[in-house]
């Protein structure tokens, strides 16, 4: 018996679904795991506040912020750059242009800038810092929206300049002329002198000045004017006596009549001597500071009684005299009178 070529070689057809099968399986596995090979776990922070963490299949910082609708203006700056390429782990930093007014020198910009520090922002800007350069902020502070930048540019010259020396003036007495006349002898004349400053510039401005070195070239003449002398003070004097006051009996050598007024301020007078009743302000010409007197009015319808000169004031010349009282009050109601002074021996 015979067997049939059916019968010996079976039909080949499961083998194949089944190498068909194996092959697929293979084949899925493989593009899954280079389907996972090609993703990345990456971050980006704006600094307008957004921030995410995600997995991308994207190869390009570019492609990464467009899958996230992340559009850059036209002065916003992203770390890495568009072009780089994108690795696992990729923190993208996205860096908002702010608004920053900046001050170089005498120069005021409105400047927009996506840098992060002062330092960076100079820098791009060309701004180098040197040892005559200061700013109001720190090379380290952030930079924010509305910020202010001034870069101060200090600089010092010597500088040599002649100036003129004023000349004073000299008034001497003449006798040869009436109280209140005045001639000029010799007219003033300048001098001349060269000086040496060291000068402080900030952005061009001056903001100080030291001088260093002066030479006199030519010294400056006084001018010279003469004055009429003033009248001598005449005191109406009488002869020397006894007085009888009502603390005793008391010897004077002279007596003058005076405009006397009030005071009542309290201090330190030009003598030392603390203001107090029976210290008088004199013209000390007419009577010296220390003198002891007495004084009343020349008919007796007042008195002062002892006193002592020790006071000046820039009102009292010639005859007159200021009797201090203890109130504001008194003195008021004193106001001005005729003094009968003697002057105690």
């Amino acid at each position: 018996m015979h067997l049939s070529d059916k019968d010996v070689n079976p039909h080949p057809t499961w083998r194949f679904i089944v190498f068909a099968v194996f092959a697929l399986v293979i084949g899925a596995l493989t593009v899954k795991g280079l389907v996972y090979a090609m993703s990345k776990q990456v971050s980006i922070a704006d600094s307008n506040g957004y921030f995410e963490e995600f997995t991308t299949y994207k190869s390009t910082v570019a492609q990464v912020l467009s899958e996230k609708n992340i559009v850059l203006g036209d002065f916003d700056e992203v770390i890495p750059k568009p072009w780089e390429c994108v690795f696992d782990g990729e923190q993208i930093a996205v860096n908002r242009a702010v608004y920053v007014n900046l001050m170089n020198g005498n120069q005021h910009d409105l400047v927009l800038t996506a840098k992060k520090t002062v330092a960076s922002l100079l820098q791009s800007l060309g701004i180098t810092a040197a040892d005559n350069t200061t700013l109001n902020v720190a090379f380290e502070d952030e930079v924010f929206e509305g910020m202010s930048i001034r870069v101060v540019y200090s600089k010092e010259e010597i500088v040599t300049q002649k100036e003129a020396i004023p000349f004073e003036v000299e008034k001497k007495i003449s006798n040869s002329l009436k109280e209140g006349e005045t001639r000029v002898v010799s007219e003033g004349k300048e001098g001349l002198a060269e000086k040496v400053y060291k000068v402080c510039y900030e952005n061009d401005i001056e903001v100080g000045r030291e001088q260093i070195e002066q030479q006199i070239l030519s010294k400056p003449a006084n001018k010279v004017v003469e004055y009429g002398a003033p009248a001598a003070v005449q005191a109406l004097a009488y002869n020397s006596g006894t007085l009888i006051s009502r603390g005793g009996e008391l010897r004077y050598k002279g007596v003058i009549t005076c405009s006397a007024s009030a005071y009542c301020i309290q201090g330190r007078t030009a003598s030392g001597m603390a203001s107090q009743v029976g210290v008088v302000a004199v013209d000390p010409s007419v009577i010296p500071l220390g003198t002891r007197l007495y004084i009343e009015s020349p008919n007796g319808s007042w008195t002062y009684g002892n006193a002592i000169a020790g006071d000046t004031g820039g009102a009292i010349k010639g005859n007159k005299i200021d009797l201090f009282m203890n109130t504001y009050q008194e003195a008021i109601s004193f106001g001005r009178q005729t003094a009968k002074v003697y002057i105690l021996e």
